[in-house]
């Protein structure tokens, strides 16, 4: 039986490593989208470059075809996109 509690601690785990190694690569906004069901776990921005990286975060067992099934489902997320800010 899969201990769901066990997973949620582990791909928190991972959320939190991959933001320490965004940090550590120069990325002044990190943050991780706690609870989400979205694709995307864990952002980095980088303000200079204005280059932003989205992440998704899986287990390590996850198997290669799943992983490129997610990766192509999730492709359009490499492009260019008009952001905006408001205060509200």
């Amino acid at each position: 039986m899969v201990n769901k509690k066990n997973n949620y601690r582990n791909g928190r785990a991972k959320e939190y490593r991959i933001l320490k190694n965004l940090k550590q690569d120069g990325f002044d906004i990190v943050f991780r989208s706690a609870g989400s069901h979205s694709p995307i776990d864990c952002i980095g921005i980088k303000m200079m470059e204005k280059k932003i990286k989205f992440f998704q975060s899986k287990p390590k067992s996850m198997s290669e075809k799943a992983r490129k099934k997610l990766e192509n489902e999730l492709f359009w997320l490499n492009d260019q996109f008009e952001c905006s800010f408001e205060v509200v």
